[in-house]
Formats: C-alpha cells, structure tokens, sequence
C-alpha cells in the first residue's frame, strides 16, 4: 500500500504542476502556425488508449475492419481471428462447442478481451468465444504481447478488443435471413443513424442449428447489441452501449469427445451474458482530455446433465455466476512540441470488484452431494505513459502499472517500446520488452473443496516477461506490404493443481518463441490478396514434479501448432464481391483423457477452404436502397479433422441467405 499511496501523490503532483501553467501548452498552440492537413491513415486505439495511427505504433497490431467482417460473411468473431497471425483457435466439436484461442504459445485465459473498453472475461481470464458473434460489431483490434501496464490482469498475451458501430447520418435498416444444411437458420436486423448531435445503432442477431452430430447437438443463440452516442465536436463524447447473449448448446460428449462411446443424449450448458458501459470523454482544454467509463459485466452458466442409466453415475446440475462493477478514469496530456519532440501522457485509475456464486449438486444417486460458494474480491490500479514522436520517424512509447490487489497484493508491470521509420525505404523497424499477470481463478483462490478443489488464498499471479523485434515494409508506393515479427515469452509462477489442501499452487514454467509473418497486395482490379503464417516453438521448463505424462519437462505444450498460415482472395467485380479464405493448421500434440493419466497424442495437420459471395441484386428500386443475395461455404473440400482430440470437427456447411436495405 505504501508504494500504491506514493504513486497516487506523485500523479496528484504532476497534474497540479501542469494545470499551474496552462499558458505553456495553450500558449504554443495559439501562437503556432497552422500545419497542412496529414493523411493519418487507419489508426489503432488499444496500443495505447489513444487514437495512433497504424503506421506509427510499435506493437505488433492487426486490425479487422468493417468491410472485412461484411466480405467472409461470417457470424462468428472465432472465423475471424483464425486467420490472425499468432494466435492458435479451437474448437471442442461442432458450432456451440468450447472455442479458446492461444496467443502466441500462452494459455487461453492469457487474452485479455475488451467490448468497447470493457472487460468479459471471466475471473481469472478464460473466455469462451462460441457465442461471440459479430452482431453490431464495426472492428477488431488485437494487440499482441503483455499490455498489463495499461489494461492489468489477463493482458498476459494479447488483447482482443471489439468496437460497436457508431450511428450517424440518415437511419438505414438492414434485415437479413438465410438458411443451410444441418437445419441452420440465422436472421439479422440493424438499424442505424443519427439525429444532431445524437447517433445509435441497434442489432439483433438469432441463429440456430441442429449441429454435425447425430444426437444432442443443438445450439442456439441471440444477442441484442445497442449503443447510443451524443457528441459535442471537440468538446464532449458520451455514449451509452447495451449487450446481451443468450446461448444454449446441447453435446452428447464428455473430455474424450464424440468419437468414443458411449456418448450422453442429454447434456446442455446456457450462458447468458449483460454488458453495460457508460463513457464520457470531456476535452477541458485543447491539450487536456479527461475520460471516464463505467462498466457492468455479468455471466450466468448453467451446466444440466439428466440421468441415463448406463451411461451416468447420476444426475447433474450446476450454476455459475460472475459479476463485474468496473470504472477507469484516465486523462491525456498533449505537452508543447520541444526540440521536434511531440509528447503526449496518459495517467489513470482504475478500481474493479468481482464477484462469484456457484451452486452444483449430484442427484440420483446413493452419493448424492450439494455445494456452494460465494466470493469476492477487487483490485485497485494507476497507471502512467508517456508517448514520444520526433519528426513522425522515431516514436517511443513507455509505461507502467501498478496492481493493488484484495488477494496478491502489489503488482508493478511495466512496458516499453519503439519504432523508427527509416528515411526513403519507409521501413519501420519496432521493438518491445514488456511483464504481465493474471489473477488467479475464483475456485484457485476461493475453492471451499467441493467437490474436491480447496482453494489457496495465497496464491500469486501467473506472469510473463516478453520482448518482440519485427518490421514493417510498404512496397510498390503502398500496393504491397510486408509485417514479420520474432517473439519471445517466458512464463513463469503458473498455477497448477497440486491436489490437497490447499490443491493450487505457482509451480510452473515454460517458454515460447516464434515468427509472425503477414502480407497483403492490393493489385488492382478490385483484387487483394493477403496471406499469414506462424511459426510458433514452446517447451515446458518446470512442471512443479506433477506433470507425469501430461506435462513432461521439454515437451512442448498442447494444442499449439508449430507451423500454421492462412491465405485470402477478395474480389470486386460490379455487383459481385467474392471472397475465399484457405487455412492450414499442422500437427500439435493433445491429450487423451479415455485414461489417466491422460497420455499424449499427435493430431495430423488440416487444411479447410471457406468461400463467401454476395450479388447486389437491385439498387434504389422498390422502396430499397439495396437486395442482394449472399452466401458462405465452410469446409468446401469437406475434410474431416480434428482440432481438440476426441472431438470431430463439422464437415462442409453451407448457408444461402437474402439481404435488404431500406
């Protein structure tokens, strides 16, 4: 707390120093003279909470845009980030299916996940994206590496952060329905505009599917998004967002997955997920912003397992909840430009509160038991950056946070980066050295030993320290551009269960290294094509003395391909715009859980190929602004493959839909 208390006063200090001379900044800007309008190009705002241009940040950063969200025709965030370099997707089975993606070699709860600035996950990181659809979603951005000195727990790999459609201009609905094999049915309906000052933006998405598998293997799922904006032009931003997903999947399968019986015809899970956030942005004077946002996270599962004779030891029923009251206020200070030195400081605060029940019983049976726990906990947070840009070739960016936490204490992460612009070439060279934690699970912390976990109160945060060093190379005037990127992890303080009280303990350790390889060519002709690959190596470094066969020291971690890559072809051509996305996945080893200890496997590598079209059928005619026909095709060569052992992946799906425009 003491060095939490010396951070707070040394912000105080700063801010009453800067606020004393208001002259010095306000006073440079007035007596400056007017600069040419620059061309900033597509910016990134997760890097560094703050609008920066692609071309100036020295993270490694994708973006997914709206146009590329509305080219693949997909409903699914996972489609979309598959083909993001870095990252490693599966998928437990059929669509509903458990989805996690690994960031560069790290755990799945290493992704910190943002909704226009708010955090999802659960306690502790994990986050299931097979309900996350692309519902009112405007764009993507991942940031790759720990960013825990800006964002804190779980910011341990990547941060995955997904912004909503901001209405303006005349209202325009857009309604949607399309239909497919395995009895698939998906409608879409947005609405959008804006008033004044005032702008909203409404969608409500429906699918359903009876899924790949014969039996028990429904999934159904609607999410209503809404935002509402009011903006005063370089004064005053406010906005209000909504979220709501309610997801129900049905699997006949257990760890060992549907190809091995015997298989379970009345299994389900619900999760019903409310996101609210309120954010204000107030810009007190030319150089200082202020920004303040409020959030509530909730996430209700719902686990059901009806007896079968046979089949189950009894019947099963459990419920989950998680609750999340965050706020984070931060202010932007734009210094005066000094020695061709532009700068502009972030300093904020965060607080956030967690809470958890969870209720479970076993019925049916001669050994029928009943559980339940409750938890809470909440973290305090500062934070600090300073960007640096000379003459637009050097930028440095630089940062710390420090974590005051109601279970591991004090955490200080801290983050560095940079990027030169080389004259001529315009390659620009970047580099980064960061830390990041994650907090403990609320059963790592709290389990009260139903029905066998008992938590360990002191447990620390797992951790990781990262540097990467890549480039990014424009060609052919900006008809081309190669990124390429080398990345080094060490993970350390990993929590493991150890069994006995208490069964968790930060035993752990391992390694990941690897290359990021991106390009993209815009040839003309309405053509772009882009191509990925990732060459990803992780070895385990200390296994605690528990991993047995599971996690042997040297192995290399399950679930993470060492080669994987992905190339796109998009097309406009007058009314038709194509789109083809061919994937490669290789061989990764997995676990067996028919057994225990659960021995491991190999999983052969497999290539998929989706295509997705839409014809604008007619334009401005029978009260329309537009219809066109659209459809996708998943799995086109209908391979059979297997992206979590045990589990079978679905063949090739199709779907055919109409879309209108009023």
């Amino acid at each position: 707390m003491k060095c939490w208390n010396g951070v707070v006063k040394g912000w105080l200090c700063v801010a009453v120093l800067w606020t004393c001379d208001p002259d010095s900044a306000s006073g440079q800007m007035l007596g400056s003279v007017p600069e040419e309008p620059v061309e900033l190009g597509p910016v990134v705002v997760t890097a560094t909470k703050t609008e920066v241009p692609v071309k100036q940040v020295a993270a490694s950063v994708t973006v997914i845009t709206k146009e590329e969200i509305e080219a693949r025709q997909t409903t699914q965030v996972t489609d979309l980030l598959q083909d993001v370099t870095g990252l490693s997707v599966t998928q437990a089975g059929s669509r509903g299916g458990v989805v996690t993606v690994f960031p560069r070699g790290g755990n799945s709860n290493f992704n910190l996940v943002l909704i226009d600035g708010i955090k999802v996950n659960d306690a502790g990181g994990f986050f299931d994206f097979s309900d996350l659809s692309t519902e009112n979603i405007d764009r993507i951005e991942i940031v790759r590496g720990p960013h825990s000195a800006l964002y804190g727990s779980d910011a341990m790999g990547s941060v995955i952060q997904i912004f909503t459609k901001r209405g303006t201009g005349a209202p325009r609905a857009d309604l949607s329905f399309a239909g497919g094999n395995l009895n698939t049915f998906e409608e879409h309906f947005n609405l959008s505009g804006g008033v004044g000052r005032v702008g909203y933006s409404l969608g409500v998405g429906r699918t359903d599917t009876d899924g790949s598998l014969r039996i028990n293997n429904d999934f159904r799922e609607t999410t209503v998004s809404g935002r509402l904006d009011y903006a005063i032009e370089k004064a005053l931003d406010l906005n209000l967002l909504v979220r709501f997903t309610d997801s129900l999947f049905e699997f006949p399968t257990g760890d060992a997955g549907n190809l091995f019986s015997p298989l379970d015809p009345r299994q389900s899970s619900d999760h019903k997920r409310l996101l609210v956030s309120g954010k204000a942005s107030h810009a007190l004077a030319p150089w200082w912003q202020q920004t303040l946002q409020v959030g509530f996270y909730r996430h209700q599962s719902a686990f059901d397992d009806l007896f079968d004779p046979g089949i189950d030891f009894s019947a099963f029923h459990s419920k989950n909840e998680e609750r999340r009251v965050s706020a984070d206020y931060f202010w932007n200070l734009t210094a005066p430009t000094l020695l061709d030195v532009s700068t502009v400081f972030t300093a904020g605060f965060a607080f956030e509160r967690e809470e958890f029940e969870q209720r479970a019983a076993a019925t049916e049976t001669d050994f029928p038991f009943a559980s339940a726990n409750e938890a809470r906990r909440n973290n305090k947070a500062g934070y600090l950056q300073g960007q640096f840009d000379w003459k637009k070739v050097l930028f440095l960016t630089a940062g710390f946070r420090v974590d005051g936490n109601s279970t591991f204490g004090t955490e200080v992460t801290p983050r560095v980066s940079g990027a030169y612009i080389i004259p001529f070439l315009e390659t620009k060279v970047r580099a980064g050295y960061g830390k990041g934690i994650k907090a403990p699970t609320f059963i790592q912390n709290f389990g009260d030993g139903s029905p066998f976990a008992i938590g360990n109160p002191d447990l620390k945060p797992e951790r990781t320290r990262s540097w990467e060093v890549g480039f990014d190379q424009p060609l052919l005037k900006g008809l081309a551009e190669l990124n390429a990127t080398y990345f080094y992890n060490r993970f350390t303080d990993l929590i493991a269960f150890v069994g006995g009280s208490p069964s968790f303990r930060n035993v752990q350790a391992a390694r990941a290294k690897g290359i990021e390889v991106a390009t993209r060519v815009h040839p003309g002709f309405g053509l772009t094509v882009g191509g990925t690959y990732t060459f990803l190596e992780t070895k385990v470094l200390d296994n605690g003395g528990i991993g047995g066969t599971e996690l042997p020291v040297g192995a290399p971690l399950i679930r993470r391909p060492k080669h994987s890559g992905s190339l796109s072809i998009d097309h406009v051509w007058e009314r038709l715009h194509t789109n083809l996305t061919a994937t490669f996945v290789g061989a990764r080893e997995d676990l067996d859980f028919r057994t225990f200890p659960a021995p491991r496997v190999t999983l052969p590598s497999y290539r998929t190929v989706d295509v997705a079209f839409t014809y604008l059928l007619l334009k401005d005619r029978l009260h329309l602004q537009e219809l066109s026909l659209f459809g996708r095709v998943q799995n086109l060569f209908d391979e059979g493959f297997q992206q979590t052992f045990g589990f079978s992946a679905p063949r090739i799906t199709f779907l055919l839909g109409v879309k209108g425009r009023l």
